[in-house]
């Protein structure tokens, strides 16, 4: 079956929907089990085409693209939830994009902004979305308060006074971390956190504080087959 054919994307006929509020600002957060009927497929095309290059953007690892019809089928399949959970006007939408994506950079190639918790866009109108084809139980997807601001979410009135923090804060290099976060640091508070789960879904503001949860003995597995194969995909809202 094509990963064009419009049935792939059907969401499961066991779907699970969780609509969460996660930490002091209550960012929305929708978590879903066993989204789409097609995920063996688009894991056998991240395998088969396996065309995967270096990230052109802040994500650690490679990506390659992914078939039209998996953004149609995604904004599709959660309008309700993007209009009434999310508060966002579908007939707004400006961006949408997915891939497939792997991490795979090791913390040594790390810039200091990819070890710290970071956000996809300064905005409340953008959703992040990730999307897991593997099964990494030591993996997966946590989210943060930055503890001097009590930040949690960052946008464009957050933004200057967050950044400004930062900068005074690791400017010393005895305090700029030297892996990926996972878990408590003292500069970050880890409010939830979300295990890597074949067929998993994740869908948050683009301004939440998050980060992947990649431990130290994390293998930097380049391979679509055995790695941590995810598709990412952002939403962006006039």
């Amino acid at each position: 079956m094509s990963v064009d054919d419009k049935s792939n994307y059907a969401p499961c006929q066991n779907m699970e929907v969780e609509h969460i509020k996660i930490g002091a600002d209550q960012q929305e957060l929708v978590k879903v089990d066993s989204y789409i009927q097609g995920a063996d497929i688009l894991r056998q095309d991240a395998i088969t085409r396996n065309n995967f290059a270096v990230a052109d953007s802040f994500y650690p690892g490679v990506r390659m693209n992914i078939a039209d019809a998996y953004i149609i089928g995604l904004v599709n399949n959660f309008q309700a939830i993007i209009r009434d959970f999310f508060g966002l006007d579908l007939r707004k939408i400006k961006k949408a994009a997915a891939k497939y994506s792997i991490v795979t950079s090791k913390p040594s190639d790390l810039k200091l902004m990819q070890r710290i918790p970071h956000f996809d866009a300064p905005s409340r109108d953008s959703l992040a979305v990730i999307h897991y084809l593997c099964d990494a139980p030591d993996s997966g997807t946590s989210f943060y308060r930055h503890n001097a601001t009590g930040y949690e979410y960052i946008d464009r009135e957050r933004l200057g006074k967050y950044e400004s923090n930062i900068m005074q804060r690791f400017k010393n290099p005895a305090h700029q971390p030297t892996d990926y976060i996972a878990g408590d640091t003292e500069d970050y508070a880890e409010i939830a956190s979300f295990k890597a789960v074949y067929n998993r879904l994740l869908m948050y503001r683009g301004s939440s504080l998050h980060s992947g949860i990649i431990r130290p003995d994390y293998n930097c597995d380049a391979s679509p087959e055995t790695g941590r194969l995810t598709v990412t995909s952002f939403i962006e809202f006039s």
